[in-house]
């Protein structure tokens, strides 16, 4: 029997709405998956309007329809969901929201929700730890820029790009606007650091969507991809200083700082097209992660990476048995000598996009890890003995040794 369409059986039918992300998370730590679904704006053929610039047709942009409320569906473990937005809190604030990501950005064991709004200020959902949430990204410091702007955001990836054990937010955006490195600076506070680290003018004059914070080289230290291109394909006679197919862009982390190294990168950061969403994985099992895009009205493109070939690496793939069982949420700590790195497993990340579950961590020349800590989501922690690196460990929930947490 092949798939079918399931979704009024489980609960999860929203009508008219205009959906353009989605997540899976355990929003309370009880083992099973609840869905978070991210809601643009209230789009009818009745309120829509072309704007004009010139002679060329423009469309009107989020602003000028009503932004809608997100949902959030609770899994009742019997392959149903009921709607919690409202009593959750999530339905409390809307927005024209974008991509999303579910993290853990303040570290206390449960997962929060990060939303990329588009022309509007973001959103991050704090976890009490019961799946109810609260709104606080203007007190957290991730609702606008810098300079206080509320820009085109389009997708979100999360990842600790300077080595201090902390998850940092990294956010695309329109045409002429500043991509945005959130930098976790520790207590529940983020700090704006896209010009001192380098990547307030990546790809500035071109749409930005799909992202990865993500270790190319294995050097030890995450870098960045942005899949560019513009939504209108005659966008260049309207404003000649962008265009509907560009290059991909790929910044190099040195080290809390990053260069745009792009031109030389080979043949497959030179392909033109329209990019949207990106995912990330190692598609032959080499040690190196590779890259889907998935280009506007054209095939995908698929990266093959070819450089990390001499630098050691661990993958990890968990699996939950008490807890969920894709360890979605479960946050992974591994030790190799002088380097610790942290990495969280996610469903549903960037825009619009999912890279799987394996996580991988870049050891440069270091050829053994020493140890490799989980935390499960609602289950505790667990330390696992070190291994030869480049290799996939795959960690089983209760096979470990389990750790005292404080109390």
């Amino acid at each position: 029997m092949g798939p079918c369409e399931v979704a009024s059986q489980a609960g999860v039918i929203r009508g008219d709405k205009f959906g353009a992300g989605v997540c899976f998370l355990d929003i309370e730590g009880d083992g099973d998956l609840d869905l978070y679904v991210a809601n643009y704006v209230a789009f009818s053929y009745e309120r829509h309007a072309v704007l004009r610039v010139t002679a060329d047709p423009y469309p009107p942009g989020p602003q000028d329809f009503p932004p809608v409320p997100d949902m959030l569906f609770r899994n009742n473990g019997d392959g149903t969901f009921t709607d919690i937005s409202g009593p959750s809190g999530i339905g409390a604030v809307a927005g024209p929201s974008m991509g999303v990501v579910c993290l853990d950005y303040d570290d206390d064991g449960d997962t929060d929700i990060f939303v990329c709004n588009d022309a509007a200020p973001n959103f991050l959902f704090r976890n009490d730890g019961h799946g109810r949430f609260q709104e606080v990204a203007v007190s957290a410091g991730v609702a606008y820029d810098l300079h206080g702007n509320a820009n085109g955001h389009m997708g979100a990836d999360c990842g600790d790009y300077d080595g201090d054990g902390r998850l940092d937010l990294f956010v695309t955006d329109y045409t002429r606007q500043r991509p945005i490195l959130f930098r976790n600076v520790g207590q529940g506070l983020f700090e704006d650091a896209s010009s001192i680290s380098g990547v307030a003018t990546a790809a500035y004059q071109h749409t930005k969507w799909g992202t990865g914070l993500v270790d190319f080289d294995n050097d030890g230290r995450r870098d960045l991809f942005i899949a560019c291109g513009h939504f209108l394909e005659n966008i260049h006679d309207i404003d000649n200083g962008t265009a509907y197919r560009v290059r991909n862009v790929l910044l190099w982390n040195q080290g809390r700082r990053f260069i745009d190294v792009s031109a030389h990168c080979g043949d497959g950061l030179a392909v033109v097209a329209s990019g949207r969403g990106a995912a990330f994985d190692d598609l032959d099992n080499d040690g190196a992660i590779d890259v889907v895009v998935l280009n506007s009205n054209a095939r995908p493109t698929i990266l093959r990476n070819v450089s990390a070939t001499n630098q050691h690496w661990l993958q990890v793939l968990v699996h939950g048995v008490q807890t969920n069982r894709d360890g979605v949420g479960a946050r992974v700590r591994v030790v190799a000598g002088d380097l610790a790195q942290v990495a969280e497993v996610h469903s549903g990340r960037a825009y619009q996009g999912h890279s799987g579950t394996r996580l991988h961590f870049g050891l440069g020349s270091r050829d053994r890890v020493d140890r490799i800590e989980v935390r499960w989501i609602g289950g505790g922690v667990e330390t696992f003995p070190g291994c030869a690196a480049d290799r996939l460990a795959v960690l089983t929930e209760g096979t470990g040794s389990r750790v005292a947490q404080k109390q």
